[in-house]
C-alpha cells in the first residue's frame, strides 16, 4: 500500500482531536460549534433531515426483478 503523507497528517490530527475529547463525538461537535460562533463568520445551519421510512416489502424495485431497462 502506498502511503500518502497528507492522509497520514489528517489521520494524526483526527486522532489527537479525538483523544483531546475522550473520543466523544458530541463533545467534538460542541467544540466545533463553539469555534464557529467565536469566529464571527456566518455559519449556515441546515434543518435536520428525517430518516426515510424503511421499505417493508422485500420485492425488487423493478417489476422484473432486474436492475433496469433491458438488463438481459
Amino acid at each position: 500500500m502506498i502511503r500518502n503523507p497528507i492522509t497520514d497528517e489528517i489521520r494524526e490530527i483526527r486522532h489527537r482531536l479525538a483523544a483531546r475529547f475522550d473520543n466523544d463525538v458530541y463533545r467534538i461537535g460542541a467544540e466545533i460549534r463553539r469555534g464557529q460562533l467565536a469566529s464571527g463568520h456566518r455559519v449556515v445551519q441546515r434543518p435536520r433531515r428525517r430518516p426515510m421510512a424503511p421499505n417493508v416489502s422485500n420485492q425488487a424495485t423493478h417489476p422484473t426483478g432486474m436492475g433496469g431497462r433491458d438488463s438481459a
